[in-house]
């Protein structure tokens, strides 16, 4: 739309964080008089989809678009997994992820790291023998206690697993790394593994993750369903939400 620019939009924002769908067709229809209601409609949609306007929910609008989830990868980790790539070329369902990733989104900054690796279900030990060899403290499907005893005091550690199947991952340069919606609703899951990130931190992720990136609800919640955690993954959502 390039009668209206992002400074524009942000005007229109200006002392308001959010504006109804009414009062975005209202201030278009001041920038546009003689438009119908239609051409007004057709102007919010394009508003929305070059990224000048974004759904907080629906019927409500903030300015600008989210961003999209970018990891920081270490060249240690994508060297691990080009390694992965190459020894195990026939798995289609590979992908992995470090728990430090997490830190831009809670308050307590951890300092350890928990490389997750998922693959195929059957393959688990075969990939889990071929990380041992490079790397130390390396776990399979960990119980409860091997969490408790050996994993939560552990600086560094690589945790195998298998993938659940039709999991949202995404490919990332030459690597695949699981989708954000897919980490937030595996730390729902996956409580013992993942201890450091319940009660007021898993809060402040969903918070930070909805607010900041642009997450889609519908794949958490297939997920979610998949998992057999909808219920509580709707719950966290509906509680950030409300705070935005």
């Amino acid at each position: 739309m390039r009668d209206i620019d992002l400074d524009q939009v942000k005007e229109w924002f200006k002392g308001d964080r959010f504006l109804t769908t009414d009062e975005l067709v209202k201030r278009l229809s001041f920038r546009f008089p003689d438009a119908k209601a239609g051409t007004l409609s057709a102007k919010l949609h394009r508003l929305k989809r070059e990224g000048l306007v974004r759904n907080v929910r629906r019927g409500l609008y903030a300015a600008g678009s989210k961003r999209g989830f970018s990891p920081d990868v270490s060249k240690e980790f994508s060297g691990l997994f080009k390694k992965l790539r190459k020894r195990f070329p026939y798995l289609e369902n590979l992908c992995a992820w470090d728990s430090r990733w997490l830190n831009e989104f809670t308050v307590h900054q951890a300092l350890s790291s928990m490389v997750i690796i998922e693959s195929e279900r059957g393959t688990e030990k075969a990939v889990f023998e071929f990380v041992k060899v490079s790397c130390s403290q390396v776990f399979i499907d960990p119980t409860p206690k091997e969490i408790d005893n050996y994993i939560l005091g552990c600086e560094k550690c690589f945790v195998v697993r298998p993938i659940v199947s039709e999991a949202p991952v995404m490919s990332y340069g030459k690597i695949t790394v699981p989708k954000l919606e897919k980490i937030l609703v595996d730390l729902v899951c996956e409580k013992d593994l993942f201890v450091s990130f319940q009660g007021t931190e898993l809060r402040n992720i969903y918070h930070r993750a909805l607010a900041d990136y642009s997450v889609s609800l519908s794949t958490i919640r297939r997920y979610a369903s998949r998992r057999g955690r909808l219920e509580e993954v709707n719950g966290l959502i509906e509680q950030e939400r409300e705070h935005m």
